[in-house]
């Protein structure tokens, strides 16, 4: 089992982050390893995708059950898969102001094979903290760059609505 929890402040509003964590098929552009994900049904709260990820040298496929509560949480589980025993984890969010959102990632991984401690510690220090970092920068992107407190720091002023500048 490889399991890995991790808490980050992300300096961006939390509707941003969260219409990041719910574009499931937008992961295949910043989710290193990630080649393929397809929404394959949606009930309500509850959606159902197939993620196709190159791994360690193989391609791996499962299919994730996640359930949303908005702006809150994310939890998945997975419903089948090749490789993976189990692969079940969320996001738990806070908001912590207008631009500023703490986040919590967890994932427990369960693999047929022996994980040393130095692959665990590997996950959690250095991959794990660099997939958050790209969910901060598409939830920047889609909130228009940097958040009000970057610019107002940097003396920028955002464009009226409409206006070019």
């Amino acid at each position: 089992m490889a399991g890995a929890n991790h808490t980050i402040i992300f300096p961006v509003p939390l509707e941003a982050l969260w219409d990041v964590i719910t574009d499931y098929e937008s992961y295949v552009e910043f989710v290193e390893g990630l080649e393929d994900l397809k929404i394959t049904k949606r009930e309500g709260n509850v959606v159902f995708a197939d993620y196709t990820l190159s791994m360690a040298g193989k391609t791996v496929r499962y299919t994730l059950k996640h359930t949303e509560t908005p702006k809150k949480a994310l939890k998945w589980e997975m419903i089948e898969g090749e490789v993976f025993k189990h692969n079940n984890g969320g996001w738990d969010l806070k908001a912590k102001g207008d631009d500023k959102v703490e986040a919590t990632y967890t994932v427990d991984v369960g693999l047929p094979w022996f994980v040393p401690k130095t692959f665990v510690d590997m996950l959690t220090g250095t991959q794990l903290p660099a997939m958050m970092k790209a969910f901060e920068e598409q939830a920047k992107k889609r909130a228009g760059g940097a958040s009000k407190k970057e610019k107002s720091a940097k003396g920028d002023k955002p464009a009226a609505k409409g206006k070019k500048k």
